[in-house]
């Protein structure tokens, strides 16, 4: 019996602990797409957000299971797949991006198209749950993907931080977007910066990413409002907003310096 017991604990340990890493976290935002596209949108959220996750409706962050407890159903049909994916060190805090494509109703044509973006965490009942999510639109036929680009921060250097670290690195680039325009991102970009804009494809690399911020218009009025971060300390999201839209960040710190892993807005 006591063999047995143990057995039970041993195998219920590996699957928590496999819980913790980069395909978990894949897999957690194909299962959020997948019962979101069998069960409708408003309960697809509801499965998956956290008590405290946050969505952008409106452009102004609100939390996402008191809207979609409060709205009806709907007939549209909302799908998405992730392309790349960031996880923490500490294997439970990580973000995924990609196209969506939404259809007013499963029988009919997409009618729009764009990339989301979300942040995710482990609970304390340990589940995968979103912390935020934020999408913005293109008209570019993209296809959902099959191959997700993955990022495992246990596989490079990092240095931690603390969350009023990543506060004032967010606020200082917020300033200096008012003071140099677009060329501000520069010195936070890398082979690994994902760069998500309304009405444009997105991109990834600093180089191609420079290419994007020389022809989309810069906002200086961008204004910080919250952050969360990993167990690890090596993870970080921010959100804020301006006039017109609110933006997303994740933030990591390697040897060089501050990295922008993500970008939304």
């Amino acid at each position: 019996m006591k063999n047995c017991l143990l057995y039970i604990f041993i195998c219920l340990t590996i699957s928590a602990q496999a819980q913790k890493n980069i395909k978990a976290l894949i897999h957690a935002e194909r299962s959020f797409a997948s019962y979101t596209v069998s069960n409708g949108i408003k309960k697809g959220f509801l499965q998956f957000l956290d008590s405290t996750g946050i969505i952008f409706p409106a452009g102004d962050a609100v939390n996402g299971m008191a809207l979609h407890s409060k709205g009806p159903g709907s007939p549209a049909q909302l799908n998405w797949a992730p392309e790349y994916a960031v996880i923490s060190t500490s294997g439970d805090f990580g973000f995924t991006t990609g196209p969506y494509h939404l259809q007013r109703s499963a029988t009919d044509t997409i009618s729009g198209r764009g990339q989301y973006s979300s942040i995710w965490h482990i609970n304390k009942q340990g589940e995968w749950k979103v912390l935020a999510d934020m999408g913005v639109r293109y008209t570019h036929q993209r296809p959902l993907p099959e191959v997700v680009a993955e990022l495992d921060l246990k596989k490079i250097t990092t240095q931690s931080f603390t969350l009023e670290d990543v506060k004032t690195i967010d606020q200082q680039l917020n300033e200096q977007l008012k003071e140099k325009g677009n060329t501000a991102y520069g010195p936070y970009l890398s082979a690994q910066s994902w760069f998500n804009a309304n009405n444009h494809a997105p991109v990834m690399g600093a180089r191609d990413i420079g290419d994007l911020l020389k022809i989309i218009p810069h906002t200086s009025n961008l204004q910080y409002i919250n952050a969360g971060m990993a167990s690890s300390n090596d993870l970080a999201f921010t959100y804020g907003k301006s006039d017109k839209n609110p933006y997303l960040r994740v933030w990591t710190k390697q040897v060089a310096g501050w990295v922008l892993l993500l970008q939304v807005h």
